[in-house]
């Protein structure tokens, strides 16, 4: 019992904590008709469709408020697990179904592979298109997204200057 809660609340904290960095207000925000627009970050967009995004296809979109893609996303990610629930299921039960004949395992297996793919497909998917989505908002909006440099990267002397100095090494 103990180790579903903590499943329960190490995912909810996977999932909200980038909510809340996204709910601090920038500086460039645009007022219109009292509705407050922020330009979306592009390189936020695509961590949100690497972390949560593994859980929940589509957060990367959700983000730059793209919600049709984000549900098509979403309902391929839902599609993709039952597909593997039902190869697992036929796999390690093949008398379970007529569909396949004989060959039950081998059909579970091949189904099973499809919904991995199918699962991979629509992640990979959110994660190459998140970016592009956020820069699409901007330009649609007439926003422009400007990166903030924090305090620590000015390099003021002291320990703070060898992060300056890190962050500002060119490969």
């Amino acid at each position: 019992m103990k180790k579903g809660i903590i499943s329960i609340l190490i995912a909810l904290s996977i999932l909200f904590v980038p909510v809340l960095a996204m709910a601090e207000r920038a500086d460039s925000d645009v007022i219109i008709d009292e509705t407050v627009l922020e330009p979306k970050d592009p390189i936020l967009a695509t961590v949100l469709s690497i972390g949560p995004g593994l859980l929940v296809h589509g957060w990367g979109h959700y983000y730059t408020e793209d919600y049709r893609m984000g549900l098509l996303l979403t309902g391929t990610e839902m599609l993709s697990i039952g597909a593997m629930w039902f190869g697992a299921w036929e796999n390690t039960s093949p008398d379970a179904f007529a569909i396949y004949g004989s060959g039950g395992r081998q059909g579970g297996a091949i189904t099973f592979a499809f919904g991995f793919l199918l699962f991979m497909g629509s992640w990979f998917a959110d994660i190459y298109q998140a970016g592009r989505s956020a820069e699409q908002y901007n330009t649609e909006h007439n926003l422009e997204f400007k990166v903030q440099q924090e305090s620590l990267l000015k390099g003021n002397g002291g320990t703070d200057s060898i992060y300056a100095a890190a962050y500002n090494i060119k490969f």
